[in-house]
């Protein structure tokens, strides 16, 4: 592997595109909070919006992978990882709601590798640290994951801001 593919693997820093589409992802997680704080479900709306912001940022990364940089190895690793990865191991294994995994593709959709990475292990650490807060909402087993997943991005996005 050369060195350019190495430090864009492990970059850490966003543009300032990325955290203006970070800031509409966290509203919609606002919105989508409250709605799961309330039924213990965000609306399909939420969901499909999701789902088309992933497949917007899939069709640049494509157009700009394969066409602009011809950088597949990176592609291949970053959407495997949010495609495979993610799904495995939130809803397969976590057994978290299809609309809380799209949320979290969403916004991994913005991230290099490693950040997709470390906000994994952070949305599992702010999971179990603040689980028993979100219980008090739960129905049966299931309690709403969708505050987790604002706070996790929310403190990202705070350390983006502040130390980009």
């Amino acid at each position: 592997m050369d060195l350019e593919l190495i430090q864009s693997l492990f970059l850490i820093k966003l543009s300032n595109l990325q955290i203006y589409l970070l800031f509409f992802l966290l509203g919609s997680f606002t919105v989508a909070t409250l709605s799961d704080l309330k039924h213990l479900s965000a609306q399909k709306e939420f969901f499909q919006i999701w789902i088309l912001f992933v497949l917007v940022m899939l069709g640049t990364d494509i157009y700009h992978h394969f066409y602009v940089g011809e950088n597949f190895i990176y592609f291949f690793i970053k959407w495997g990882l949010i495609l495979l990865a993610l799904p495995l191991c939130f809803h397969y294994l976590g057994k978290i709601a299809w609309g809380d995994v799209w949320a979290k593709m969403a916004a991994c959709s913005l991230f290099s590798p490693f950040l997709i990475l470390i906000f994994m292990v952070l949305i599992t650490l702010i999971n179990k640290l603040t689980r028993f807060i979100w219980k008090i909402w739960r129905k049966g087993n299931y309690y709403p994951f969708m505050p987790v997943i604002l706070l996790t991005t929310l403190f990202l996005l705070t350390i983006f801001i502040f130390f980009n």
